[in-house]
């Protein structure tokens, strides 16, 4: 009883820092909006913490529609809620672009480029039978999970600060718990008694904050964490699925549906696992749960194979992934360190699979002439002991040990033509039509002009992300014709460069890196 009294004092104090440690290290995210009781209120979403909405196309393993416009807003939406009958509804959903936490909205230069909506304009429907109420409000009985309930909204007045959280516990659209946690009863769980355990009321609040607590865990460490594989000796990961566990896919994304979901007080976690390569089969070799919501450590909780799978699929202390099918990615790198002293991941190589049931079918790399057995590809260093880099951010953060060039990598027929070239080769992805957003891409000239190990410099999630990679590929596309880095000698060398990238409507606008 001593260590439950003493993790019920933890908790508290878990619970006053989570906002704190999300605003520190991630842009802080756009509400979404609940109706309660008559009144509306914000509903809480954050960087690890998806919100109603997003948890629908987790569950449906599908792409969400909604484009991210603003580093505050990476769902690309913002969704109203109503809670009613003891049920949970979507009532609407608006994608217009959003500035200032006052419900104030203003379309892009005048034009009206998206919309807000009731769900069925983006084809919302729930997973029952009756999908779509009267009113055109959906039951989201898509989701479980705990809803934060924060602050009153009053249009044109000031807030009522809220004094506490109301927290909503819903299994499957429906209301199971329903508590009022206020700062008083957080005081009280920091030093809490055997006493405290008698008052049944308290408790029950201690439960369910307790419980939102595994819950944002779960989201939280699926959002950050990746399972790693093995393929012919070399280590890779797998490309992170946006709060998908590639273990969940055994259970059809539904969290309740595994074991050791955030309902398990004793033993809860995001599953994550090793895999391995052989003989064209993928095969899961261990499963970790990842628990807590600290960005620079997590707690690790062993599972034993036999804890999911029946004896006789353990060969050899690993199982055939036989339900794991389709696309998968996995990234070749390694961690570095990155901004806030965490570790980051710096990818070299990809290698795309297709799987039919466990089995790979299909395999392609990227570059296509990267090989697997040797990591060699035809792009030749000159002095590949000495390589310099220029002095933008996205060399120097990988590469910080190396010197400065004297003269960096430029194009032989100037940046007017290098640009014309890039006008020729937009981006076709629908999706890029009314985005505007930035990449940086990295690379290496050699001492013969020639250019390669491409890749991405620049951070993204999401749509972001998979942009980032289209312009990757169109890059790797441009014909060699680079006039090589110098050193102070005057002497050709291997140098890292930078194209800086502005993209607008799928047009791209090129910048070489100067001094």
């Amino acid at each position: 009883m001593t260590k439950t009294i003493n993790h019920l004092k933890a908790l508290a104090f878990t619970i006053c820092l989570m906002g704190f440690v999300w605003q520190a290290k991630a842009t802080e995210q756009y509400p979404d909006y609940i109706e309660y009781g008559g009144k509306k209120y914000e509903l809480a979403v954050s960087w690890g913490h998806p919100s109603p909405l997003q948890v629908l196309y987790i569950r449906t393993n599908t792409e969400s529609p909604f484009q991210s416009w603003s580093t505050a807003n990476y769902r690309g939406h913002i969704a109203t809620w109503r809670i009613s009958d003891g049920k949970f509804y979507l009532v609407k959903v608006d994608t217009r672009r959003h500035y200032g936490r006052t419900g104030t909205y203003w379309p892009e230069e005048g034009k009206r480029l998206d919309t807000i909506a009731a769900p069925r304009y983006f084809n919302i429907v729930s997973l029952s039978v009756q999908s779509t109420m009267d009113d055109g409000t959906v039951l989201a009985d898509w989701f479980s999970g705990v809803l934060e309930i924060g602050e009153q909204v009053v249009e044109g007045k000031k807030k009522p600060k809220m004094k506490g959280i109301r927290y909503i516990y819903v299994r499957y659209g429906e209301v199971v718990d329903d508590q009022l946690v206020t700062d008083k009863d957080f005081k009280r769980m920091q030093t809490m008694t055997y006493k405290d355990t008698s008052d049944h009321k308290f408790m029950d609040k201690y439960r369910i904050a307790y419980l939102n607590q595994c819950y944002l865990s779960y989201y939280f460490q699926s959002g950050m964490s990746h399972d790693e594989v093995t393929y012919k000796g070399h280590i890779g990961r797998f490309e992170s699925q946006d709060f998908r566990p590639q273990l969940m896919s055994l259970f059809d994304y539904d969290p309740l549906n595994f074991y050791f979901n955030w309902e398990n007080f004793q033993r809860n976690g995001t599953p994550v696992c090793t895999w391995s390569i052989s003989h064209d089969s993928l095969f899961i070799n261990s499963i970790t749960l990842y628990s807590g919501l600290g960005f620079y450590e997590h707690n690790e909780d062993t599972v034993g194979l036999d804890w999911i799978f029946k004896p006789e699929r353990i060969v050899d202390r690993k199982v055939f992934a036989f339900w794991m099918n389709g696309e998968r990615t996995i990234e070749y790198g390694e961690e570095r360190e990155g901004d806030f002293g965490m570790k980051e991941f710096k990818m070299e190589r990809q290698q795309r699979i297709m799987l039919d049931s466990g089995r790979i079918v299909n395999s392609s790399w990227t570059p296509s002439d990267f090989d697997a057995e040797s990591q060699d590809v035809t792009f030749a260093n000159c002095t590949p002991k000495h390589v310099y880099r220029c002095d933008h951010w996205g060399a120097r953060d990988s590469y910080k040990d190396l010197p400065e060039a004297v003269t960096l990598p430029t194009w032989n027929e100037g940046d007017d033509a290098l640009q014309s070239w890039f006008d020729s080769h937009p981006l076709t992805d629908p999706r890029a039509k009314n985005m505007i957003m930035r990449t940086v891409i990295l690379f290496k000239v050699n001492c013969h002009g020639e250019a390669g190990e491409w890749s991405i410099a620049s951070k993204g999630k999401g749509v972001l992300f998979e942009l980032s990679n289209q312009v990757l590929e169109i890059a790797k596309q441009l014909p060699d014709g680079w006039i090589p880095a110098t050193d102070a000698d005057g002497k050709a060398v291997d140098c890292w460069q930078v194209l800086q990238f502005s993209i607008k409507e799928g047009q791209l606008k090129c910048n070489v890196y100067k001094k």
